[in-house]
């Protein structure tokens, strides 16, 4: 049987995954602290212009047919 993972574990390996593939497209990406309401994600552009928050979701789960 496989083992639960902690649905907290799961969102933060989502930001990070995401906050990783901004940098991997050329844009500074900054995962915010646990305690930002609403925003998981700051990214800008390279010249600092046009930041942008985000906010990730995440799941463990496979895809529902």
């Amino acid at each position: 049987m496989k083992e639960k993972l902690d649905s907290t574990l799961v969102g933060v390996a989502g930001e990070y995954l995401v906050a990783g593939e901004l940098s991997l497209r050329g844009y500074i990406a900054a995962v915010s602290l646990r305690n930002s309401r609403g925003v998981d994600i700051v990214a800008s552009r390279t010249d600092g212009f046009d930041p942008s928050t985000i906010q990730a979701k995440t799941s463990s789960g496979g895809s529902k047919k």
